[in-house]
């Protein structure tokens, strides 16, 4: 007789698309070790008032609490002798009551990491999470755990990034709740839960085809989450009624058997409002289980280069204007080193699969455990690298922050400037240096496109031939010469121009997909002045 695990395993082999998994706070609980909500905010509550008066003060309500605290904490923060290295770091990214703690924040969840939690109780379950076979993530959570689970995967920040994107379905994870990497993303406040819920129709209406195709299993939350009823209520307000069964077949909350409670699959009706949503509920007291069910099928490809395919071949549908010969066939091995293809067909030999949790050196990790340079945010390294003069020990950035900002999914990020600064001037010199982190960003930065390839042909018919400045006086604003200037052959730019562009319209480029334009740009202009 089939178990819970046997039928689990039969309704995903029976979807012909892969899960999505949806994932809260319950899951950074069991595998990192990190508090619940109350948890955290009465972590920071220390240097101001008991969080017990900010509790009873929001009636209970995490949100309102969270509201109340930070204007405290805010005042705090800006006196207090023992963040004046927070604020010599962080004061230019500090602008709304609440950014303070927020930063904080994210500088406590660094600490958090895949490695450190394959050596807690549960590591044999991460084992196995590390090799389940999944289409994407949606998540609340502000760690880094899921973007170390899946490296390969592309991370979206908030919910403004994902609504102005295009989104694959595939090799994607969704912090629709912001992230520990931009502080101010975090969806903590009831001012910040007030502007999210005002656009949840919009992000509902972003994931319902989502909801629809694919088996979505539920992490990490209660069943009571309030937010997570308004979320799903609102997808299924957006489908007609011929696409509702569909829809609730597809939904299947995870959660831990209690007591002698025996596990089991069953269903269950969640309302929100005047609407109700059934879904299935699996009950298991091992997780090995579910991830083993997870499993298979394995992919024939990795997801990471499904959705490259995806991409590439959205952009070409929706920019039919451009190079005609901008298709190619390559073995997808050498995928990121195509810089002018607009879209690829990968044939070759099955990728070599990497050890998701490669451990980093012994070295780096005494290192990473010290404080320091530890909390830098890749914003500050931003900021930091257009300025004359570093505010930064450059072997002391290189040998703290950069091993995390390799294990994260991150691209572009300066490295140039402080390996230049530590002594390092030629490839030689990094391959013999202890910087493995910055070995891996360079790795990375060395098959990357500053450019946006949708832009190349109104590069060429009206910028081909300026110089930089000419370029950025023809442009219209700060936003077109900010996507002109990459296209500008390399020998040809003139960086002291550039660095005073991009200092003189930082504020211009807040918004993606601006924002990652600016920092592409940032790199190029770190590339080109230190780089080998």
């Amino acid at each position: 007789m089939s178990g819970p695990a046997d039928e689990l395993k039969t309704i995903l082999q029976e979807h012909p698309a892969a899960p999505f998994l949806f994932v809260g706070s319950g899951f950074s609980r069991r595998y990192l070790g990190l508090g619940d909500w109350s948890g955290l905010l009465q972590h920071f509550c220390a240097p101001i008032k008991e969080f017990g008066y900010y509790s009873s003060r929001a009636n209970g309500l995490m949100p309102e609490a969270a509201s109340y605290m930070a204007q405290d904490f805010n005042e705090w923060w800006w006196s207090a002798d023992v963040t004046a290295d927070s604020r010599e770091q962080f004061s230019g990214i500090v602008k709304g009551n609440a950014d303070a703690l927020k930063v904080e924040i994210a500088k406590y969840l660094k600490q958090y990491s895949l490695e450190k939690a394959r050596k807690l109780e549960f590591g044999g379950e991460i084992a196995a999470l590390t090799k389940i076979t999944v289409d994407g993530v949606i998540t609340t959570n502000w760690d880094f755990f899921l973007e170390e689970i899946f490296p390969d995967y592309k991370v979206f920040v908030g919910q403004e990034e994902l609504l102005f994107a295009n989104p694959q379905s595939i090799g994607e994870i969704y912090k629709i709740h912001g992230s520990a990497s931009d502080p101010r993303s975090l969806i903590l406040t009831a001012e910040d839960y007030a502007q999210f819920n005002d656009r949840n129709p919009y992000l509902a209406a972003k994931l319902v085809t989502i909801f629809v195709e694919h088996p979505i299993l539920f992490f990490g939350y209660s069943i009571t989450d309030p937010h997570i009823r308004a979320l799903v209520s609102s997808i299924a307000k957006c489908l007609p009624q011929e696409k509702i069964d569909l829809f609730q077949k597809n939904l299947i909350f995870v959660q831990r058997t209690k007591g002698d409670e025996k596990p089991a699959i069953e269903k269950t009706t969640i309302q929100s409002g005047d609407f109700s949503v059934t879904m299935m509920v699996a009950k298991f007291s091992d997780f090995n289980e579910v991830y083993t069910a997870l499993s298979a099928p394995k992919r024939k490809m990795p997801a990471r280069v499904l959705r490259f395919f995806k991409e590439q071949l959205y952009e070409l549908v929706h920019n039919p204007t451009g190079d005609e010969n901008k298709i190619a066939v390559i073995d997808y091995e050498e995928i990121g080193s195509a810089k002018e293809v607009e879209f690829v067909i990968g044939v070759g030999v099955a990728q070599r699969q990497q050890d998701l949790g490669e451990k980093v050196e012994q070295h780096v990790q005494s290192v990473l455990a010290k404080k320091g340079y530890a909390g830098v945010l890749p914003d500050e390294v931003f900021v930091d690298c257009l300025q004359e003069e570093s505010k930064f020990d450059a072997k002391d950035l290189l040998v703290s922050a950069y091993p995390g900002y390799a294990r994260s999914n991150r691209t572009f990020i300066p490295v140039f400037r402080y390996l230049n600064a530590a002594g390092i001037v030629t490839q030689e010199d990094l391959s013999k240096s202890s910087f493995e982190g910055a070995k891996k960003i360079v790795q990375k930065l060395q098959k990357a496109d500053y450019t946006l390839p949708s832009y190349a042909t109104r590069y060429k018919n009206s910028f081909a031939g300026l110089t930089t400045q000419e370029i950025i006086e023809k442009s219209s604003d700060p936003i077109e010469a900010l996507l002109m200037l990459p296209f500008q052959p390399s020998e040809d730019l003139d960086l002291k121009s550039l660095r005073q562009f991009l200092c003189d319209n930082a504020e211009s480029f807040e918004q993606e997909p601006y924002r990652t334009a600016y920092r592409k740009a940032i790199c190029l202009l770190d590339r080109l002045s230190y780089g080998f």
